[in-house]
């Protein structure tokens, strides 16, 4: 129930900043900080390809995207991107990224710590949840992943870990990030930051 009231919660926000970061390097490895004008949504999406910045604009009407120091403009309409609404969210802007497949989870637990703030884990069957998406990636095989929920003691929403774990020729790597939204109903303008 907190996890399906925060998903909830999440898209019915006017606007708000989703922030990823890698809790080993505390690096932000993704930020999406979006707003509705009138229904259509305006983001930003920042992030790191191969080492180098990413940035996307979009605004309805116009999509920027900055790569390796190139930008590439295309304006609406335009087979080449798509026009956010409510009724048709960006991937970062709707339910997905609280991730919840309950059909698949292996084990779960909450527990209450002292100041009341709620954890809620899960751990995925791997064979139900490769049926459900890709579980092979360049880093290999995901043989676990996990996540783990935080609420305060009103039930709101405070952190997601989303930890996963590869392995590829007998060598293992685990990956934990944290997703927290910020300033939500708190974006005044979507800025572009692309030059």
């Amino acid at each position: 129930d907190l996890v399906k009231a925060a998903q909830e919660a999440y898209v019915a926000l006017d606007s708000a900043r989703l922030v990823v970061k890698d809790i080993d390097t505390g690096e932000v490895s993704q930020e999406f900080t979006f707003k509705y004008y009138d229904d259509v949504l305006h983001y930003v999406y920042e992030s790191t390809v191969d080492g180098k910045e990413y940035y996307e604009y979009n605004d309805g009407k116009t999509l920027q995207i900055k790569k390796t120091g190139e930008v590439k403009s295309y304006k609406w309409p335009s087979k080449n991107f798509t026009k956010f609404k409510r009724n048709n969210p960006h991937p970062n802007a709707s339910t997905g990224i609280f991730f919840f497949e309950p059909d698949c989870i292996g084990n779960a637990s909450v527990t209450i710590d002292a100041e009341k703030n709620t954890t809620v884990a899960y751990s995925y069957d791997m064979a139900k949840l490769s049926k459900k998406m890709t579980t092979e990636t360049t880093e290999g095989k995901m043989y676990a992943f996990d996540t783990t929920f935080v609420f305060d003691k009103d039930g709101k929403f405070l952190k997601l870990n989303e930890a996963s774990s590869f392995e590829k020729d007998t060598e293992k790597t685990k990956h934990i990030y944290t997703i927290e939204v910020e300033d939500e109903n708190g974006i005044s303008e979507i800025q572009n930051p692309i030059k």
